[in-house]
């Protein structure tokens, strides 16, 4: 079943756009290359292989679509975020990149045979909406992958840092409400959602992703630098608050830390649909 927004869309929507643009460069460096570990399995999932025709929707920084490349596919990047899009570009001159939005893509019908989103299906304002603009884009037959961080409960790197600031800190900030922020992160959520998008065949797998940092301290600069949502909820803290939210980081992310520095699990759950085809 469908869920309708029930939060303001627009400001949700300008402040994940601002963000993502304003932590572009860092998001590179940081976030991406965690995300990046899940790209074998992304494809792999979608049978991308040479000359398959991919669409990479919220491409960020274009590492996905790289990987896509280095198969031997015809790649297409979409992000919201001009920024993002003129690293893509600038990694990657074999593909092609568009500042664009998920919920209304700018592809005709029937154009790929695999459309892939890594980590960027919990951004969007209207989730329903973007899976069924996947499913239009798609060739018969086509893959729809997503991904999505695993809840705190069943994630280490979430659950050290939400459940800091929510020990320590407030989550009583001046953010605009969002959809849930790993709803997406569930099996079960995954398969209903895609399932009443149309796809079938659809099924999930977790992928055990890493956090990897220099040092603790590096880890907690890399935060606000490399995402749009948890950076702000630390800003936004109360002094004291901020300084007893940030011991509490460094004291859990110390235990995580090894000879090769900062080794924080940060699993994603991955589910992939199919178009019918025919």
């Amino acid at each position: 079943m469908s869920k309708e927004p029930t939060f303001d869309v627009e400001k949700f929507r300008i402040f994940e756009r601002e963000g993502y643009s304003r932590v572009a460069t860092g998001y590179e460096s940081a976030t991406a290359q965690v995300s990046a570990q899940s790209n074998t399995f992304i494809l792999d999932m979608a049978r991308v292989s040479q000359g398959a025709r991919v669409l990479d929707v919220a491409c960020g920084p274009g590492l996905l679509a790289r990987s896509a490349l280095q198969r031997g596919a015809a790649v297409v990047g979409v992000d919201f975020s001009l920024n993002m899009v003129e690293l893509a570009r600038a990694r990657n001159p074999d593909a092609e990149f568009h500042v664009g939005d998920a919920e209304e893509l700018p592809t005709d019908d029937a154009q790929f045979d695999a459309v892939v989103c890594s980590l960027g299906i919990l951004h969007f304002p209207n989730p329903e909406a973007a899976m069924r603009e996947a499913f239009r884009a798609l060739a018969p037959g086509g893959a729809y992958v997503i991904t999505c961080w695993m809840p705190p409960d069943k994630n280490p790197c979430f659950g050290l840092i939400l459940g800091s600031v929510q020990r320590y800190g407030s989550m009583e900030l001046d953010l605009p409400e969002g959809p849930p922020l790993f709803r997406f992160g569930d099996a079960t959520e995954c398969r209903a959602a895609l399932a009443d998008a149309g796809f079938v065949d659809v099924e999930s797998q977790e992928c055990p992703v890493v956090w990897h940092s220099e040092s603790p301290e590096s880890f907690l600069r890399e935060l606000p630098e490399s995402t749009a949502r948890l950076g702000p909820i630390l800003e936004q803290q109360q002094s004291d608050d901020r300084a007893r939210v940030e011991a509490a980081i460094l004291e859990g992310v110390r235990s995580h830390t090894t000879s090769r520095g900062v080794e924080l699990p940060a699993p994603i759950l991955i589910s992939v649909g199919r178009k019918p085809s025919t």
